[in-house]
């Protein structure tokens, strides 16, 4: 009985993460979409090249996969629409480095306007990181759902 209890337990936390265990994505899949990088910038006056459009700190993927955050930030096409935190995975960057990367529409900005599910942005730590070819490339898109 101990051990029914054991694996149903097991059962029911993969059941609650099983989308953060899976590099593979399930949700609405958006294909041949363009991701660029981009990058906090310090060394302005204005607080708005390092605060994402609700005014709050950019997270960078280095950051995420030195465990300082929980998420990415990524910006899409405001004209979209899409509410601010919506969960986003990308299969292509959780295969290159072999595990999920939790994604969060949270930003914006004018060069994405009109591009609808065509482009999105990812957020770097530095300059040089956004040279990076893992970040600039063709990639797949899921918004996740949440339970």
């Amino acid at each position: 009985m101990k051990y029914f209890i054991f694996f149903f337990c097991v059962w029911q936390i993969y059941g609650l993460y099983d989308n953060d265990f899976d590099i593979d994505c399930k949700g609405k899949t958006f294909e041949n979409v363009t991701m660029t990088a981009y990058y906090p910038d310090y060394s302005g006056d204005s607080e708005s090249g390092f605060l994402d459009k609700k005014g709050r700190k950019l997270r960078t993927l280095q950051d995420y996969l030195d465990d300082r955050t929980g998420y990415v930030t990524l910006a899409m096409d405001d004209d979209l629409g899409l509410p601010y935190g919506s969960d986003v995975c990308i299969p292509e960057i959780n295969k290159h480095y072999g595990h999920r990367v939790r994604f969060q529409i949270r930003d914006s900005s004018l060069d994405l306007k009109g591009s609808g599910y065509e482009r999105v942005d990812i957020c770097v730590r530095s300059e040089m990181d956004s040279y990076d070819v893992s970040v600039n490339r063709k990639v797949t898109v899921v918004f996740v759902q949440n339970k």
